[in-house]
């Protein structure tokens, strides 16, 4: 077993040695391109060199870290409360039929409803403080979790809650043993497609209403046509979201290694 592993190991790093210099070979192209186009074609006023964009990172040193630290903050405080609300409420749809028929209608009424739409309210209710922002991550983690936990419950194989059943499994076992462990591949995906909705409301509700932020540089420096700064930004967005995205899919392979690829 052990030769075993150690040989599966072997294999999979060989992969991916290859895959990771396509990736860096695709990110150096981009830039290449950048390069040339914006000292060649492209005004810097319309898109910034990488040059000036870089030099922009020393003069906002001060303020970065803040507003850095301030987003993913927001980000994360309430994408985690919005997530597992709608997992708990996707299970106990599919738990409970009378439960399902009460929040079905609601859920359903309410989430083709755009998210940044309710901003102006936020800020009327809650004012330009993180509670408002908070809130209106959450619902859109929500939204997006408690859809997908019930539809990845419905495509369960029937022929695992079968099995389970015939073994004497009652409906508490058979959640915790075979429905749960069987969603948990969707739910990350789920999760993914969270990560990227909350950065954007995040940044959506600050460009309305923030002191601090991503989404306030970024709008303070549209007020006097900075384009590097605001290219800064959406960068540094880009990143920290490409971070994030990339640790839910490392923690979801631990969680799943079980599962075919």
């Amino acid at each position: 077993m052990n030769r075993q592993s150690s040989r599966s190991t072997v294999r999979r790093k060989r992969r991916i040695g290859p895959e990771v210099m396509v990736s860096v070979g695709s990110v150096l192209v981009v830039v290449i391109i950048w390069t040339v186009l914006t000292n060649t074609i492209v005004a810097s006023l319309f898109f910034p060199s990488p040059a000036s964009t870089i030099s922009v990172f020393g003069r906002l040193r001060p303020v970065l870290p803040i507003y850095v630290l301030s987003t993913v903050y927001r980000v994360v405080l309430g994408m985690l409360p919005g997530t597992m609300l709608g997992i708990l409420c996707g299970v106990l749809m599919s738990w409970n039929k009378w439960i399902n028929s009460a929040l079905d209608p609601i859920i359903e009424g309410f989430r083709p409803i755009p998210a940044v739409a309710l901003i102006p309210f936020f800020i009327l209710w809650f004012g330009i403080g993180d509670l408002g922002k908070l809130i209106l991550t959450a619902i859109g983690g929500f939204t997006v979790m408690v859809v997908t936990t019930s539809e990845a419950i419905k495509n369960v194989p029937p022929v695992f809650v079968m099995a389970a059943r015939n073994l004497g499994a009652g409906k508490a076992a058979l959640y915790q043993t075979v429905v749960l462990p069987a969603i948990t591949p969707t739910l990350i995906g789920g999760v993914r497609v969270t990560i990227a909705l909350s950065w954007a409301l995040v940044v959506a509700s600050e460009f309305m209403g923030a002191q601090t932020g991503l989404g306030y540089l970024i709008m303070a420096a549209r007020r006097t046509l900075q384009t590097d700064a605001i290219l800064v930004g959406i960068i540094i967005i880009g990143v920290l979201s490409w971070m994030m995205d990339r640790l839910v899919r490392i923690l979801g392979d631990l969680l799943t290694r079980w599962a075919p690829r």
